[in-house]
């Protein structure tokens, strides 16, 4: 029983380190990698998707980006500027 109860916990732990969490973040952007597909805002990087258009985005705008979070990566999902 044990081992089916720390085999139950340890899954658990894999599953909920995986699961994204959404959220938003406006501010100026401070880095923008257009090879990479990345802006960074607040010392924090985002990438964006194919999908997630990136043109026009510049250093110094001020924007806002909804992102998801899924082990160390920030995924962008929609900006507005």
């Amino acid at each position: 029983m044990k081992k089916v109860l720390a085999a139950v916990t340890g899954l658990a732990l894999l599953l909920a380190a995986g699961v994204a969490v959404a959220a938003d973040v406006k501010g100026a952007i401070t880095a923008v990698n257009a090879q990479a597909r990345t802006v960074t805002i607040g010392g924090v990087t985002y990438t964006f998707p194919a999908t997630v258009d990136m043109a026009g985005l510049a250093v110094g705008q001020t924007i806002t980006l909804t992102y998801a979070t899924a082990g160390t990566v920030n995924t962008v999902s929609k900006v507005t500027k």
